[in-house]
């Protein structure tokens, strides 16, 4: 069930805006005031003080959630250009020749998939702003402009999805492949860490946005492109983001690579809302009881592209994944994140393929039925 926050000063007499205020007035290095805006940066008009209305639906931290990552950097009139000498895909959305993530009716397609398998929280997998990664991120057709670009058609699906009575929350994947190797410790890269999640909410309206206890959902990937971090890097984001966004701090995910400071002279470990540990399509169902985030996968196939180090996680017909369902189950865990539902050159997707039909999409929604108490 979702609840609604409706305003600001609601926000405030929950005690919510006024820890964020807070932390925005506390008192910050004067270096990373004066570090200059990324030079890629753009944010967009959901944010103060030209957008003041930040009522957000929320879902609660002690009830059911289910996310799933969400890859749209697929355009099928460009992928036709392409001349392989092998298949790319171990399976195939049945969508797949006209698929695109310029596409409003793509996106309607995939959001009614998602809603149909029991997902609350779609993750679109975010590269930043054109600019901030000049290089090709395959399959999409040039640099990361797909990251942007996607977003308009996403929600003009988001606005078809909800006449037809239904609804799914956005919440940010951030791919921190996007970092660059930049050191957040430092007054430029906690702007750039910043800068990366601030845009991407400044262009979702916010009646849109998922939360968790009325925190907008952020969720990072692994720490290999990051050089350095430690806890000032994420009480930098706890302190802008309300001054952007209404009072309003970020539910934060971080990623088993996330855990602890990296090259900045301590081993603390980092405290944020959410822990998860990326890899249950390859690798299984992971019990470290220092997950809040149960993360399941359906297998995994990456063998096609060649050379050292890849990867053929069998399906077993279905079995490996159910198997994951139940350990979530037994988990106790709140938040379920599924990898995935569609990143169609690991073979992880549980999307509608040629192959499977929407068998996954059914055993997902079996299982997210008992989940939340309605079997």
């Amino acid at each position: 069930m979702i609840e609604r926050s409706l305003s600001r000063r609601g926000l405030l007499r929950a005690g919510v805006g006024t820890a964020a205020l807070a932390l925005a007035a506390s008192a910050w290095p004067a270096a990373a005031e004066e570090a200059a805006e990324p030079p890629w940066a753009k944010p967009g008009p959901y944010r103060l003080p030209g957008w003041t209305d930040f009522g957000i639906s929320t879902f609660r931290s002690d009830e059911p959630v289910v996310a799933a990552y969400f890859f749209y950097w697929f355009d099928a009139d460009f992928l036709k250009t392409q001349r392989r000498s092998f298949d790319p895909y171990p399976f195939h959305a049945i969508d797949q020749d006209s698929h695109s993530f310029r596409d409003p009716k793509w996106y309607l397609k995939q959001f009614n998939d998602m809603v149909d398998a029991g997902i609350d929280v779609v993750l679109p997998n975010y590269w930043g702003e054109p600019g901030q990664h000049n290089r090709r991120v395959a399959p999409a057709p040039e640099l990361n402009l797909f990251a942007t670009e996607g977003i308009p058609p996403m929600l003009e699906g988001l606005r078809l999805l909800e006449e037809q009575g239904r609804s799914l929350k956005i919440g940010l994947f951030l791919d921190t492949t996007i970092m660059n190797d930049a050191d957040l410790t430092t007054p430029a890269g906690k702007k750039i860490f910043y800068a990366s999640i601030r845009d991407f909410y400044s262009r979702i309206p916010p009646r849109h946005w998922a939360a968790i206890d009325n925190r907008p959902l952020v969720w990072l990937y692994d720490a290999q492109r990051v050089a350095a971090f430690d806890q000032s890097s994420f009480d930098y984001v706890y302190a802008q983001f309300p001054t952007d966004f209404g009072g309003l701090t970020p539910w934060i995910v971080r990623e088993y690579q996330w855990y602890q400071a990296k090259n900045a002279g301590s081993d603390e470990v980092i405290r944020t809302e959410g822990f998860y540990g990326w890899g249950a399509a390859p690798s299984g169902f992971n019990e470290d009881t220092r997950f809040t985030v149960a993360e399941v996968g359906p297998g995994f196939k990456n063998t096609q592209f060649g050379g050292s180090g890849r990867l053929d996680t069998p399906r077993q017909g279905g079995a490996y994944y159910e198997a994951q369902l139940q350990q979530a189950l037994r988990s106790g865990r709140k938040i379920w994140a599924i990898e995935t539902w569609n990143e169609l050159g690991e073979g992880s997707g549980i999307l509608d393929t040629v192959e499977f039909g929407r068998q996954y999409i059914e055993l997902t929604r079996r299982y997210v039925d008992r989940f939340k108490g309605r079997a």
